[in-house]
């Protein structure tokens, strides 16, 4: 600061009336953001919001990168179960073959055999108490029955009313045994299973395939009340987790755009999408043009930060790790850190930045009186 006050006193009287007005100024000089020192204070107990501040350094990164397991992985939600049973609003076509008198076509003899005649049905949609009405058999249950223990039933009560009467039935239009693929497909809706047993990714192709890039999409599935989200890019087939599908079984796709903020001496403030499933520190701070050498501390680059509760059902904790860029060991460490969806970084204004923007002020301030001056000598 002596060198300010000889500074001021070259350029005159008129400078050293201005000279309080630039000291008190000094504090509220135009910044990006805090130095390092302010950014550690805010790690101190009498903080407004104070946040845990953790140096990244080998030991540091076990810790840092020990995330809580996904909860809900789609494999918590695999069961047993039929994917060929009858249900309400199923649509059946019902094919009844006889031999001599036919109920359902007339009567077909000739005079050296007995004909096999065959009739279908119009179709029969299952009643929602889960009866079928057929002609002469009266009311059957067909709900919980697949089409071949149906058929049986149906032959078992129009036996007595025609001649070897077999049956054969086919779900025509399987409502029951159906998922739901909702969200980012390009067909959306309702597909049934057949007995070839569909999968997840099975189901995701069958409408058509996502809208947006796997690792911004996140698969929900719902069966039976429970839910479970996985990522899109995670998801492999063949693995537990690519369940097998069951009747009524809800599979959405989700938009989750991942992404991460920068702020302070970097080239550009901006929101910068991940487009991976996992991004390293090291990435993301070359992704925001690193910082910037007029006006950064390397000693001093920040990752804010909402992490997990310490305790089960506690609040998040705020953490600030910090990054000093001049030790070679550090890059090694940016490659292992893990960035999370939301987190920002922070690149610190170097303190000689004050001073340099002060001197840059008063140029500009005396500059056209010295000016003048040197014109009127």
């Amino acid at each position: 600061m002596t060198s300010l006050f000889a500074f001021v006193a070259a350029r005159g009287r008129g400078a050293m009336l201005a000279l309080p007005l630039l000291v008190a100024g000094c504090a509220t000089l135009p910044s990006s953001g805090p130095t390092a020192p302010e950014v550690i204070a805010a790690s101190r107990p009498t903080a407004r919001l104070p946040a845990k501040l953790i140096d990244l350094d080998a030991e540091a990164l076990s810790d840092v990168n020990t995330a809580p397991a996904p909860a809900g992985a789609l494999a918590g939600l695999a069961a047993e179960g039929d994917i060929d049973r009858i249900g309400p609003g199923d649509v059946l076509q019902i094919s009844v073959f006889e031999i001599g008198t036919a109920l359902f076509a007339g009567p077909a003899v000739t005079e050296v055999q007995p004909a096999a005649t065959g009739s279908t049905l119009p179709a029969i949609v299952v009643a929602r108490d889960g009866t079928i009405q057929i002609p002469y058999a009266g009311a059957v249950e067909a709900a919980g029955q697949t089409p071949q223990s149906l058929a049986r039933s149906v032959e078992a009560r129009l036996r007595g009313y025609s001649e070897q009467a077999q049956v054969n039935i086919v779900v025509r239009e399987n409502m029951t045994n159906s998922v739901f693929v909702l969200g980012g497909v390009k067909a959306p809706g309702r597909i049934p299973l057949s007995l070839a047993r569909e999968h997840v990714l099975d189901a995701i192709a069958l409408a058509g395939g996502t809208t947006s890039a796997p690792h911004d999409t996140m698969i929900r599935v719902t069966r039976a009340g429970r839910s479970a989200e996985i990522g899109l890019d995670e998801l492999l087939a063949g693995s537990p987790d690519d369940l097998l599908l069951l009747p009524g079984d809800r599979i959405e796709l989700l938009r989750n755009l991942q992404s991460f903020t920068v702020f302070g001496a970097s080239d550009k403030v901006s929101e910068i999408p991940f487009e991976m499933r996992r991004l390293t520190l090291a990435q993301a701070v070359a992704r925001a043009g690193g910082p910037s050498d007029r006006q950064a501390d390397p000693t001093a680059v920040f990752v804010f930060r909402w992490a997990a509760p310490e305790t089960p059902g506690g609040a998040p904790v705020p953490v600030i790790y910090r990054l000093n860029m001049l030790r070679p060991e550090s890059y090694f460490v940016s490659q292992r850190f893990a960035m999370r969806n939301g987190d920002v970084i922070y690149i610190a204004n170097a303190r000689s930045n004050q001073a340099a923007k002060l001197v840059q002020i008063i140029n500009q301030l005396f500059s056209p009186f010295y000016g003048v001056r040197e014109l009127t000598r």
